[in-house]
């Protein structure tokens, strides 16, 4: 509506819903096909449809008991009307959506809040009553075999991990380390070795 491109006779035109985001405009069996990324796209391209004429296919089977026994159109015959009923449907789609959205947010959300609230409600009032009929509270405090010897074998690992920094730093500290000497200076063997590797005297 805002910016023109293409004309486009509305004449005799109807709009026909083909899938949700997808939708065609069809006259005398030619059709024009029109995809949206988005609902809200589909309801805005359907309203300047419906503001340019262009309203809906509405096709319902007629009775069997019909003389001529074909199908049939069923459509109201005042565009005011039409243009009505079809805001109030997409308004009704726009508020079920919402009401789609916002209960696949709230139902984690709840299902969280009432497991965390019955949890609550059982260390206040049952968890004590549940430990004092356990029999003896003493052995509640006492530490498992396996808590045990998962302990002591931390506790050798971290002194065998001392003992090893200290080893190291010892290596470090006592090590003494020299330069190593000047190379040698062999340039008189060249000048007195002859290519055959004899040697002459001046």
């Amino acid at each position: 509506e805002k910016e023109k491109k293409y004309m486009l006779p509305v004449d005799n035109l109807k709009l026909r819903d083909v899938e949700k985001g997808f939708m065609n405009v069809y006259k005398d069996y030619r059709q024009l096909e029109l995809a949206c990324e988005t609902q809200e796209e589909v309801d805005s391209w359907k309203a300047s449809f419906l503001r340019a004429g262009v309203y809906p296919e509405r096709i319902t089977q007629s009775d069997a008991g019909e003389e001529n026994g074909s199908d049939g159109f069923m459509h109201s015959m005042d565009p005011q009307l039409e243009r009505q009923v079809e805001t109030i449907r997409n308004l009704v789609d726009s508020y079920m959506a919402i009401v789609n959205k916002t209960v696949r947010d709230l139902m984690p959300k709840t299902i969280m809040h009432l497991m965390i609230n019955n949890t609550k409600e059982f260390i206040h009032s049952e968890l004590l009553a549940c430990l004092y009929s356990c029999g003896d509270q003493n052995t509640l405090m006492e530490e498992s075999a396996e808590q045990a010897q998962h302990r002591d074998e931390m506790l050798r690992m971290y002194h065998a991990l001392r003992e090893a920094l200290n080893i190291i730093g010892d290596i470090s500290t006592s090590t003494v380390s020299t330069a190593l000497p000047p190379p040698v200076d062999d340039s008189w063997l060249q000048v007195q070795g002859g290519p055959s590797g004899r040697r002459y005297r001046a």
